[in-house]
């Protein structure tokens, strides 16, 4: 099954990418728990050894033995972010949760590091927060059905207009499902 799923940034790609120079320098780190957020989320926000995370969830209603309930989930199954320096979040997955992967790639034969830009972060976190105040997720092929409404194309700047968020401009950007593993 392959998603596709909208990401609002400010930045392009290029600039959340590094290759870890300073491990000690606190960032967001895009993390993967392969089909373990909730296990994730309570290693995570531990007192002895908890980090800084954040989980984008939603509200779904589901039917469980015949009455229909409101659960939170994940909106990118597998998807942690981390707000630590590398070296502790080396520390935590080796003495604590080993499961938490970094998410990575190779550029010029460097390890590189997908990171998230603060004030990116930050945006997304209050965008998501406002669960009930009836903020959607859109898959890409959703978005696209309403071509008469939204004409949406990677790359093409936007802005929000009302709410919250009125005036908060970025760029459209459409992330895919990677891992063919």
């Amino acid at each position: 099954m392959n998603h596709e799923y909208v990401l609002f940034s400010k930045n392009t790609c290029q600039n959340s990418m590094v290759n870890v120079l300073d491990k000690d320098k606190i960032l967001w780190y895009v993390m993967r728990a392969y089909k373990n957020e909730n296990t994730a989320e309570d290693r995570l926000s531990n007192e002895t050894y908890g980090l800084e995370y954040f989980i984008p969830k939603q509200k779904v209603l589901r039917t469980v033995k015949g009455k229909k309930v409101f659960f939170m989930v994940p909106v990118i199954q597998s998807l942690v972010f981390v707000h630590a320096s590398h070296q502790k979040i080396v520390d935590f997955k080796h003495n604590y949760y080993y499961d938490l992967q970094f998410v990575t790639w190779k550029s010029g034969g460097e390890l590189v590091y997908l990171t998230v830009p603060d004030e990116d972060m930050t945006n997304f976190i209050k965008v998501c927060k406002q669960a009930d105040e009836e903020v959607h997720f859109y898959k890409i092929s959703e978005i696209n059905k309403e071509k008469d409404k939204i004409n949406i194309e990677k790359g093409k700047r936007v802005r929000v207009h009302g709410g919250p968020f009125d005036q908060v401009e970025g760029y459209f950007i459409k992330v895919a499902k990677k891992r063919g593993r």
